[in-house]
């Protein structure tokens, strides 16, 4: 959903599922092969189908087994990344496909789903659920089969966002999904009724033998306990099932909500039998969207949040009563997001409860702060405290992804290339591929402090202080520690030894700015080392600022590599208001994506007294003029001013630089 923004042969001669309950909104899914898969609403008219459908089966309905497995993931398995296209925008009956979501059945085939688009567009369009199948792990894949049909003539009815669920004590899936008439998310009306076409509606489909067939349902009404709750849509992807503590069992699938007052909240939708009824939870956050949990190795869940507020980071929260309700949102700045979708998991999802295994999570997205680019896949050793390693799947444009572990121990990854506009594409990858040593690595926060030539030509040194430890049960020998802190900066490396299983290990390590620092918080980068495999972190660094500054305004360009002529690199600025009053900051410059109105977050119309945002939507466009020269310098000002953006100017700063050295690549 866009807030801003099969097996062949064999098929028997007829399918037919009826699971509409008395008393709940219903429709059936009736099939025949060679025609059209008919999705007929109780109450509603017959639906006519989409494009070509297949119903799918090779063989008649294999009942779902009582207690399913769980699949882990594999440090065994050698390095690989392979990737296969599933569909093809204009190919298949679609001119337009989006939006993953993937699963594992119960007897092991692999589900992979995601919207047909027949004009291209998100709800109310009328698009149709799809799925694929693969029977040996992702290696082949079956044909493009349907599982809601969408409706193109009038009364149009579109379905879109699949999110799976598998409940693996009883072996039924569930497909999340809304429903739409003549409004999408924003445009939809209170109310829970199917006979209001201006409702974006939460609907379901359920298979009971591995995704074969499906009967579908709408919920709005079950979940909507408030009725400032005017809309509401699943976060595509895949749920989860709790499996730990006195919640064990629980189905949960985020929602996000919009309220009668314009707030989005994310929510958990949860059921404690079986899937018969749901329930919500209570609305947690502000500007939340797209939202996924994973359960933590004691049992607490966290929330992970693309944030519609623009932060360029993800919005995080923990449950400890299995979803009801979350605490405090905060801001992963370890997670750079361009404001989209991701996926968050445990790569071993049936390890015991406390284990080091159960710690282990991965977490995939568009590792951009300017744009949907960037594929990256993560992996955390702590329960998503800190992310040791990462590796890009997808230099190039790549919008929504969503993860799952493969019953041979693999990873498998379904994404949507060129930014969402290449169709959906899967890919599988082993653990060893990720590259991460199993070494958790947290440094403290650094103060810098100015060398003697004066604070407008010398540089700045810190120390900091940085802990390894080995949470792996095998003794690690590793390489070297590193600490660096982007262009311009000077850091220490030291040689670190054999980390024996449950050791850690401190090491002191120093850093130098560049000439020229202005006051405020930067970002440092600590790199520990074995061969090819590494883990890192991040840590905080700040320069304190002079008595008479309000405001601190720190720039920091990422690493840039070799570029070209038309390259985009970025410059991000974390800005601190360090007065008592609350300030507006109108930044202007010679940065694209910065200047208001365009920008889309490096302006702040009411920054209270002691709060910080960071500008990350800033990038220079690098010219044939900055190779020859070797860089080029950002040149900033920032007015600050009371009472909103044309208030009363009180102060400006400016804020040259750094150097951002460039590399042309040959």
């Amino acid at each position: 959903m866009l807030t801003s923004s099969g097996r062949t042969s064999n098929v028997p001669t007829s399918a037919r599922v009826d699971r509409s309950r008395p008393g709940r909104l219903g429709w059936r899914v009736v099939g025949t092969v060679g025609a059209s898969l008919a999705l007929a609403a109780v109450s509603l008219v017959p639906a006519q189908a989409a494009p070509s459908p297949v119903v799918e089966g090779s063989q008649p309905p294999v009942a779902a087994s009582a207690a399913s497995t769980q699949y882990d993931a594999s440090w065994s398995l050698p390095s690989f990344y392979e990737e296969t296209q599933l569909a093809t925008n204009g190919q298949g009956g679609f001119p337009n496909y989006r939006i993953p979501a993937l699963t594992v059945a119960p007897n092991g085939d692999l589900l992979a789903s995601y919207d047909g688009r027949p004009t291209g567009g998100d709800a109310p369009g009328p698009n149709s659920i799809l799925q694929r199948r693969s029977t040996d792990g992702g290696k082949s894949w079956g044909t493009q089969t349907v599982v809601t049909a969408g409706v193109t003539s009038a009364p149009k009815r579109g379905y879109s966002d699949p999110s799976y669920i598998v409940d693996r004590e009883t072996g039924e899936i569930f497909n999340f999904h809304v429903l739409s008439f003549d409004q999408g998310f924003f445009g939809s009306t209170a109310g829970t009724s199917l006979e209001n076409r201006n409702v974006l509606h939460a609907a379901l489909s359920r298979s009971s033998d591995n995704g074969v067939t499906w009967s579908g349902e709408v919920i709005t009404d079950q979940i909507t306990p408030q009725a400032g709750w005017i809309s509401r849509f699943a976060a595509s992807g895949q749920g989860i099932q709790l499996r730990y503590g006195p919640h064990a069992g629980r189905l949960v699938q985020q929602f996000t909500i919009r309220t009668s007052a314009g707030a989005l909240q994310a929510v958990s939708v949860y059921s404690d039998d079986h899937g018969a009824s749901w329930k919500a939870g209570t609305p947690v956050g502000t500007g939340m969207d797209e939202n996924k949990t994973v359960e933590l190795s004691d049992g607490t869940i966290m929330l992970n949040s693309r944030d519609s507020a623009g932060s360029k980071a993800r919005k995080v929260a923990y449950s400890t009563d299995g979803g009801v309700s979350y605490g405090e949102v905060t801001l992963d700045r370890n997670l750079p997001d361009p404001t989209n979708n991701a996926s968050v998991l445990r790569a071993f999802p049936d390890a015991p409860q406390g284990s080091a295994e159960a710690k282990v999570l991965l977490f995939s997205n568009a590792g951009s702060t300017s744009s949907r680019t960037n594929g990256t896949v993560r992996i955390s050793f702590d329960d998503g405290k800190t992310w040791s390693g990462s590796r890009v799947f997808q230099t190039g444009g790549m919008a929504y992804s969503t993860l799952a572990t493969l019953p041979d121990g693999s990873i498998g990854l379904l994404y949507e290339p060129d930014g969402g506009n290449g169709g959906i594409r899967f890919a599988r990858f082993s653990l060893a591929w990720l590259g991460a040593l199993p070494v958790t690595v947290t440094a403290e926060a650094g103060e810098l402090e100015l060398g003697t030539h004066g604070k407008a030509n010398g540089a700045a040194t810190t120390d900091v202080t940085v802990t390894l430890s080995n949470v792996s049960s095998s003794a690690l020998k590793l390489d070297r520690v590193a600490l660096a802190a982007g262009p311009g900066w000077t850091g220490e490396d030291k040689g670190v030894g054999t980390l024996r299983p449950g050791q850690s290990k401190r090491v002191k390590l120093k850093l130098t700015s560049p000439r020229g620092l202005h006051a405020g918080d930067y970002i440092g980068l600590v790199t520990v080392a074995a061969g090819a495999e590494s883990s890192t972190s991040k840590v905080a660094l700040n320069l304190p600022a002079a008595g008479e500054e309000l405001v601190t305004v720190a720039a920091q360009a990422e690493g840039t590599g070799e570029v070209s002529v038309g390259d985009k690199v970025a410059v991000t600025y974390r800005v601190s208001n360090r007065s008592q009053a609350t300030l507006a900051l109108v930044p202007t410059g010679d940065l694209s994506g910065f200047s208001r109105p365009s920008a889309p977050n490096c302006g702040y119309s009411a920054l209270a007294a002691g709060s910080s945002y960071t500008c990350a939507t800033a990038f220079h466009t690098v010219t044939a003029a900055d190779l020859a020269a070797g860089g080029f310098t950002p040149s900033t000002s920032w007015e600050l001013r009371v009472g909103g953006y044309s208030g009363t100017l009180i102060q400006t700063l400016r804020r040259n630089g750094p150097l951002v050295p460039l590399t042309e690549a040959r």
